[in-house]
């Protein structure tokens, strides 16, 4: 049996070692242009430009046919999407896995919502790929996978709010405030959105309160990835922050990729940390 693990350009994640991967496109529409995220799009090129505009912008998730070419030639899939409250990515997977399923009868698809973006989507593709490569069963491994999510975290950090503002998910007043006092905005993925959980004054605090956010979610000490925005240092100093407390955690440093970068914007940083 083919197996194949498939996310959406949400997750940052390019290429899983050892695996037949997939990852299907996610779409940035501003001033009147298209940002297509797949490995050809110019990152810099697009933040700079998205920074120059003030007006309404949007994303769009991938169609039911890029999920159908996605699973082709595969008999047991995985298919993770960035959070279903802020794309439409997970209700085009089920629909394509419904299709999929009428000419392929005997294949097996889960598809499975991640409720969150970037990082956390990391872990949650590292652990399908860690438990195929244990051979784990289908089944098996589809009920591992959904207990792994509920012992995983998401936290960010937010330098710039244009986007969200021009994206609709934050009141232009808000942004104002944060702008004027040069506030960093801490937030998770609460129910699968985007909500703030508390505000600092430069980056070494909100680095310090991104680690004490972690720690009163259970931050087990283990495992944490890390995406940041054009922020390499920041990304380097949360992950010492981190080693502080947890000597033994295994930590990655990525680059996010357009939709996250749409949404965290030069500066921003995303952590996916396992819970206890």
């Amino acid at each position: 049996m083919t197996y194949k693990i498939i996310t959406d350009s949400g997750s940052n994640v390019v290429t899983l070692p050892n695996q037949n991967f997939a990852s299907v496109p996610i779409t940035i529409m501003a001033g009147g242009k298209e940002y297509v995220d797949d490995a050809n799009l110019d990152i810099h090129q697009m933040t700079d430009e998205l920074s120059q505009l003030s007006s309404k912008s949007s994303t769009a998730c991938p169609n039911i046919g890029q999920w159908m070419e996605a699973f082709a030639g595969a008999e047991k899939i995985v298919a993770i999407t960035i959070t279903g409250a802020l794309s439409g990515s997970y209700s085009a997977a089920i629909k394509a896995r419904e299709q999929y399923l009428e000419t392929h009868p005997d294949a097996q698809i889960f598809v499975l919502d991640s409720r969150s973006a970037g990082p956390r989507m990391q872990l949650l593709l590292e652990y399908a790929a860690q438990l195929l490569a244990e051979d784990c069963d289908f089944m098996t491994l589809t009920q591992k996978l959904s207990d792994y999510q509920t012992k995983t975290g998401l936290l960010f950090s937010l330098e710039s709010l244009t986007n969200l503002v021009n994206n609709g998910r934050i009141s232009t007043t808000a942004a104002k405030v944060s702008n004027l006092l040069k506030l960093r905005i801490i937030g998770t993925d609460t129910d699968g959105k985007l909500a703030s959980v508390g505000k600092a004054r430069g980056q070494a605090k909100a680095i310090s309160l991104l680690l004490k956010e972690m720690q009163a979610n259970n931050f087990n000490g283990k495992k944490a990835c890390i995406s940041h925005c054009f922020n390499e240092t920041g990304a380097k100093a949360l992950k010492e922050k981190i080693l502080a407390v947890a000597p033994d955690c295994e930590i990655s440093i990525n680059e996010t990729r357009g939709v996250c970068s749409y949404y965290a914007e030069v500066g921003g940083l995303l952590v996916g940390f396992e819970t206890a």
